[in-house]
Protein backbone atom coordinates (compact mmCIF):
# COMPACT_ATOMS: atom_id res chain seq x y z
CA UNK A 1 0.00 0.00 0.00
CA UNK A 2 2.75 2.42 0.91
CA UNK A 3 4.86 1.96 -2.43
CA UNK A 4 1.78 2.86 -4.26
CA UNK A 5 1.08 5.62 -2.27
CA UNK A 6 4.87 6.56 -2.66
CA UNK A 7 4.37 6.14 -6.50
CA UNK A 8 1.61 8.43 -6.67
CA UNK A 9 3.39 10.78 -4.71
CA UNK A 10 6.20 11.07 -7.02
CA UNK A 11 4.46 10.87 -10.03
CA UNK A 12 2.60 14.14 -8.44
CA UNK A 13 6.10 15.64 -7.92
CA UNK A 14 7.53 14.65 -11.74
CA UNK A 15 3.99 16.46 -12.91
CA UNK A 16 5.07 19.54 -11.03
CA UNK A 17 8.63 19.24 -12.42
CA UNK A 18 7.21 18.44 -15.87
CA UNK A 19 5.17 21.84 -16.24
CA UNK A 20 7.85 23.87 -14.73
CA UNK A 21 10.30 22.88 -17.36
CA UNK A 22 7.51 23.01 -19.63
CA UNK A 23 7.22 27.02 -18.78
CA UNK A 24 10.77 27.34 -18.44
CA UNK A 25 11.37 25.53 -22.05
CA UNK A 26 8.62 28.59 -23.04
CA UNK A 27 10.17 31.41 -21.46
CA UNK A 28 13.93 30.39 -23.21
CA UNK A 29 11.86 29.86 -26.29
CA UNK A 30 10.71 33.68 -25.59
CA UNK A 31 13.53 34.76 -24.77
CA UNK A 32 15.46 32.96 -27.95
CA UNK A 33 13.37 35.20 -30.21
CA UNK A 34 13.48 38.25 -28.87
CA UNK A 35 15.38 40.60 -31.35
CA UNK A 36 16.18 43.15 -28.36
CA UNK A 37 18.66 40.43 -26.82
CA UNK A 38 21.75 40.15 -28.22
CA UNK A 39 23.31 37.08 -29.97
CA UNK A 40 24.83 35.75 -27.47
CA UNK A 41 21.98 36.01 -24.88
CA UNK A 42 19.82 34.30 -27.22
CA UNK A 43 22.09 31.25 -28.14
CA UNK A 44 22.22 30.68 -24.37
CA UNK A 45 18.27 31.09 -23.76
CA UNK A 46 17.77 28.76 -27.13
CA UNK A 47 20.37 26.44 -25.47
CA UNK A 48 18.49 26.32 -21.73
CA UNK A 49 15.00 25.77 -23.95
CA UNK A 50 16.39 22.40 -25.26
CA UNK A 51 17.94 21.56 -21.47
CA UNK A 52 14.25 22.46 -20.34
CA UNK A 53 12.47 20.62 -22.96
CA UNK A 54 14.23 17.47 -22.51
CA UNK A 55 13.46 17.88 -18.53
CA UNK A 56 10.13 18.23 -19.44
CA UNK A 57 10.33 14.96 -21.20
CA UNK A 58 12.47 13.35 -18.58
CA UNK A 59 9.85 14.15 -16.13
CA UNK A 60 6.81 13.07 -18.29
CA UNK A 61 8.39 9.54 -18.97
CA UNK A 62 8.85 9.65 -15.18
CA UNK A 63 5.50 10.99 -14.10
CA UNK A 64 3.99 8.34 -16.33
CA UNK A 65 6.24 5.51 -15.15
CA UNK A 66 5.26 6.19 -11.59
CA UNK A 67 1.53 6.45 -12.15
CA UNK A 68 1.40 3.45 -14.07
CA UNK A 69 3.62 1.94 -10.91
CA UNK A 70 0.71 2.97 -8.53
CA UNK A 71 -1.79 1.89 -10.42
CA UNK A 72 -0.42 -2.08 -11.16
CA UNK A 73 0.24 -1.77 -7.27
CA UNK A 74 -3.01 -0.57 -6.38
CA UNK A 75 -4.82 -2.68 -8.36
CA UNK A 76 -2.85 -5.47 -6.80
CA UNK A 77 -3.91 -4.17 -3.13
CA UNK A 78 -7.74 -4.14 -4.63
CA UNK A 79 -7.12 -7.97 -5.72
CA UNK A 80 -5.47 -9.16 -2.61
CA UNK A 81 -8.64 -7.15 -0.98
CA UNK A 82 -10.76 -9.24 -3.41
CA UNK A 83 -9.16 -12.40 -2.79
CA UNK A 84 -9.15 -11.96 1.14
CA UNK A 85 -13.18 -10.76 1.27
CA UNK A 86 -13.83 -14.13 -0.89
CA UNK A 87 -12.33 -16.58 1.64
CA UNK A 88 -13.90 -14.92 4.56
CA UNK A 89 -17.20 -15.08 2.75
CA UNK A 90 -16.67 -18.88 2.25
CA UNK A 91 -15.41 -19.34 5.45
CA UNK A 92 -19.05 -17.99 7.02
CA UNK A 93 -21.43 -18.59 4.11
CA UNK A 94 -19.83 -22.38 2.38
CA UNK A 95 -18.19 -22.20 -0.71
CA UNK A 96 -19.50 -24.63 -3.50
CA UNK A 97 -17.12 -27.60 -1.53
CA UNK A 98 -18.64 -27.62 1.68
CA UNK A 99 -20.63 -25.72 4.74
CA UNK A 100 -19.35 -22.91 6.31
CA UNK A 101 -19.64 -21.13 9.45
CA UNK A 102 -23.23 -20.02 9.41
CA UNK A 103 -24.06 -23.45 8.44
CA UNK A 104 -22.72 -25.05 11.01
CA UNK A 105 -23.64 -23.29 13.98
CA UNK A 106 -27.31 -24.07 11.95
CA UNK A 107 -26.73 -27.56 12.56
CA UNK A 108 -25.14 -27.61 16.04
CA UNK A 109 -27.74 -25.27 17.32
CA UNK A 110 -30.29 -27.40 15.96
CA UNK A 111 -28.79 -30.57 17.38
CA UNK A 112 -28.26 -28.32 20.90
CA UNK A 113 -32.10 -27.85 20.31
CA UNK A 114 -32.97 -31.65 19.96
CA UNK A 115 -30.40 -33.27 22.51
CA UNK A 116 -32.51 -30.99 24.85
CA UNK A 117 -35.48 -31.51 24.00
CA UNK A 118 -35.04 -35.53 24.12
CA UNK A 119 -33.47 -34.94 27.86
CA UNK A 120 -36.35 -33.26 28.47
CA UNK A 121 -38.53 -36.14 27.13
CA UNK A 122 -36.90 -38.80 29.04
CA UNK A 123 -36.81 -36.77 32.00
CA UNK A 124 -40.65 -36.58 32.23
CA UNK A 125 -40.87 -40.22 30.87
CA UNK A 126 -39.10 -41.14 34.25
CA UNK A 127 -41.03 -38.96 36.31
CA UNK A 128 -44.27 -40.69 34.51
CA UNK A 129 -42.77 -44.22 34.90
CA UNK A 130 -41.97 -43.96 38.40
CA UNK A 131 -44.99 -42.44 39.51
CA UNK A 132 -46.98 -45.01 37.87
CA UNK A 133 -44.47 -47.68 39.47
CA UNK A 134 -45.72 -46.11 42.81
CA UNK A 135 -49.51 -46.55 41.64
CA UNK A 136 -48.96 -49.87 40.49
CA UNK A 137 -47.82 -50.52 43.97
CA UNK A 138 -50.15 -49.09 45.97
CA UNK A 139 -52.89 -51.35 47.60
CA UNK A 140 -55.32 -48.91 47.87
CA UNK A 141 -56.10 -49.00 44.17
CA UNK A 142 -57.98 -51.36 42.27
CA UNK A 143 -56.97 -54.30 40.39
CA UNK A 144 -57.73 -52.52 36.87
CA UNK A 145 -56.13 -49.21 38.03
CA UNK A 146 -52.79 -50.91 39.44
CA UNK A 147 -52.62 -53.33 36.23
CA UNK A 148 -53.10 -49.63 33.94
CA UNK A 149 -50.61 -48.61 35.96
CA UNK A 150 -48.13 -51.14 35.58
CA UNK A 151 -48.60 -51.18 31.95
CA UNK A 152 -48.00 -47.34 31.56
CA UNK A 153 -44.96 -47.66 34.02
CA UNK A 154 -43.58 -49.88 31.06
CA UNK A 155 -44.28 -47.74 27.72
CA UNK A 156 -42.83 -44.92 29.81
CA UNK A 157 -39.61 -47.04 30.85
CA UNK A 158 -39.64 -47.67 26.89
CA UNK A 159 -39.99 -44.12 25.86
CA UNK A 160 -37.76 -43.07 28.72
CA UNK A 161 -35.11 -45.14 26.64
CA UNK A 162 -35.70 -44.16 23.29
CA UNK A 163 -35.27 -40.85 24.05
CA UNK A 164 -32.56 -41.60 26.04
CA UNK A 165 -30.71 -42.91 22.86
CA UNK A 166 -32.49 -40.21 20.86
CA UNK A 167 -30.41 -37.38 22.64
CA UNK A 168 -27.02 -39.54 22.66
CA UNK A 169 -27.37 -39.31 18.79
CA UNK A 170 -27.96 -35.77 19.16
CA UNK A 171 -24.85 -35.04 21.70
CA UNK A 172 -23.01 -37.21 19.51
CA UNK A 173 -23.21 -34.62 16.70
CA UNK A 174 -22.07 -31.91 19.04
Amino acid sequence: MTDAIKKGAEAVKDKVAETTSGASHEANKAAAKDSDRSLGDRAGHAVDAVKDKVDEKKHEVSKEANKEGAEHDAKGIVETVKEKAAEAYNYVAGGEDGKGLVETIKEKASDTYAYLAEKATEATHALSGEANKEVAKDSNQSVGTRAGAAVDAVKDKVQEKTSEAKADAHKHNL
